[in-house]
């Protein structure tokens, strides 16, 4: 098993990208989508691919810019928890600032003259280097290091002076548009922020600029200027794992970044069919729960089940509380909720069944039930433990609901022997069977009375206490955890502020190795500050 699996998009560097795309036909109509005129939601939790299908979409243009004529440039919104003191106008500059370094670059970088004496010049921020609005983009993001940093509001323009020089660019240089591909578009438990940036993107619309974003499910405040429906296409990345060809896309995708496993996979085919399921379509899990349970074989990948899907993504859930304290009691509800009663009872129900019967792995949940209820579902959907599906479901009675989806892995780490009760559990599994929670549930008590609007803040005081967290919190390799502990970098600030030449110090790490390793420890970072 290769010590080094990509387990963020951000690892694989931008020329390889399409070479592990292993597409499904809802993949191809989502880049096609991210390709296209108008203006994408992509949603999904974390780890699904919305990163890699971005990437792989401004892959595509690149490759064939020439003849689409349309310029790619990615942007990521992910050092957003870092904007100190984030007013409206001091967030909208720096978002600005971003997109117009990133647009910049882009047309640099596919070899197009920029146009003189055009409103190009605004978005530049003049021609010395670094240029103005590079220098205003690290004047936001490194505030946090002191508290006298300039406000350099002033100098970023607006949004309709950014989609001016836009069309000046375009039509300068023979593009029939730019697309945008904003990444991390949804930032975390700060409403005030996502309503921000959604209203940016309704202001960035025109003929030569379509905006895509990436966003997680039930955690993201439109606003009410921007209606998803109306004024976007909206895509969901989580994968149906009722989908016919499921684990076999999902085996694909393991051996584009391991060929050297397909004879073991081969040998041990319910074995990864176990896993592949368990994760739930997401990608990320599956590579994770794959590479610990090297040698790979039904021993090690169900102590991995176990070990992971009744633990870690727990544990991953519950520090949540740590980073965002106003959400305590929404987190830690929603995981007794869960693994006190829901899952119980679905194993009950599972367990139970003549056989031949349905197998169940949904709840449903009344449409009235408490708004504290819903805030800590959409959290659990975000920590990738409950996939959110359709509203508007009709339960007993004909009561109207929504009914989610709960992670194959949690419910299949309650079986003494997980592999087994995995294919049973998936080959029968039916969406008509749930459990449901009505609009009183005995269960929501603890919370029904809790107020919303108390922690619904921008505040992110706790910045600095989880720039000292040590690194043992970051979701990296062992390899890279090591490489930080030699080089002293113990904690999440010391990673954040360290560089390649920093990283090539440690042994066995050159250029290559060094930036890769630098771009995955500040991803795993920035992640863990945004939650």
């Amino acid at each position: 098993m290769p010590a080094d699996l990509f387990f963020r998009t951000e690892d694989i560097p931008a020329d390889d990208v399409l070479e592990y795309l292993v597409e499904t036909p809802t993949d191809r109509e989502i880049i096609d989508s991210l390709k296209g005129r108008s203006p994408v939601i992509l949603k999904g939790s974390r780890g699904v691919g919305k990163s890699f299908l971005l990437r792989s979409a401004q892959a595509e243009l690149n490759r064939d810019r020439t003849e689409t004529r349309i310029l790619p440039v990615y942007v990521t919104f992910a050092r957003a928890t870092l904007i100190t003191n984030p007013t409206p106008e001091r967030f909208l500059a720096w978002m600005i600032a971003k997109i117009c370094n990133r647009i910049v670059r882009a047309a640099t970088t596919a070899g197009l003259g920029l146009p003189g004496g055009s409103a190009i010049s605004a978005i530049r921020g003049g021609d010395s280097t670094p240029s103005r609005m590079e220098e205003v983009e690290q004047l936001f993001e490194n505030a946090w290091k002191t508290s006298s940093a300039p406000d350099p509001r002033s100098d970023v323009p607006g949004p309709e002076l950014l989609r001016d020089a836009v069309e000046d660019l375009c039509k300068h240089a023979q593009l029939r548009r730019i697309a945008l591909f904003v990444d991390e578009a949804a930032h975390v438990f700060i409403p005030q922020q996502q309503r921000q940036f959604f209203t940016l993107m309704r202001d960035l619309r025109s003929p030569f600029l379509s905006v895509k974003a990436a966003v997680y499910p039930g955690a993201t405040a439109f606003g009410e200027t921007f209606q998803p429906t109306h004024d976007a296409t909206v895509h969901s990345v989580d994968r149906n794992v009722a989908a016919r060809g499921y684990a076999l896309t999902m085996r694909e995708l393991v051996l584009r970044q391991a060929p050297s496993m397909n004879e073991r996979i081969g040998q041990y085919g319910e074995v990864f069919d176990a896993l592949a399921y368990a994760a739930t379509g997401n990608p990320r899990i599956l590579l994770k729960t794959v590479a610990r349970s090297s040698p790979f074989n039904r021993r090690n990948a169900q102590d991995t089940i176990r070990e992971y899907y009744r633990e870690e993504i727990w544990g991953e859930h519950s520090s949540l509380t740590e980073r965002y304290p106003g959400h305590g009691d929404l987190i830690d509800w929603g995981r007794r909720f869960i693994e006190n009663q829901v899952l119980p009872d679905l194993y009950a129900r599972n367990q139970k069944r003549k056989s031949g019967s349905e197998t169940s792995s949904y709840l449903w949940i009344h449409r009235n039930a408490p708004h504290a209820v819903r805030e800590a579902l959409r959290l659990l959907c975000y920590s990738g433990i409950l996939q959110e599906g359709v509203a508007g479901i009709r339960g007993t009675r004909s009561e109207v609901g929504t009914r989610y989806m709960v992670n194959l892995g949690c419910q299949i780490a309650l079986d003494p022997e997980p592999v087994a009760y995995g294919t049973e559990l998936r080959r029968s599994l039916s969406v008509r069977r749930t459990v449901e929670f009505g609009p009183n549930h005995p269960s929501y008590r603890p919370i029904d009375r809790l107020s919303i609007d108390a922690i619904d803040n921008v505040d992110n005081t706790a910045l600095q206490a989880r720039l000292q967290a040590p690194i043992g919190l970051l979701d990296i390799t062992d390899f890279q955890r090591q490489k930080l502990h030699e080089l002293n970098l113990d904690t999440i600030g010391k990673v954040l502020e360290s560089n390649e030449q920093t990283f090539r110090r440690a042994h066995y790490v050159g250029a290559i190795r060094a930036r890769r390793m630098r771009n995955a420890a500040v991803a795993a970072v920035l992640e863990y500050l945004s939650g």
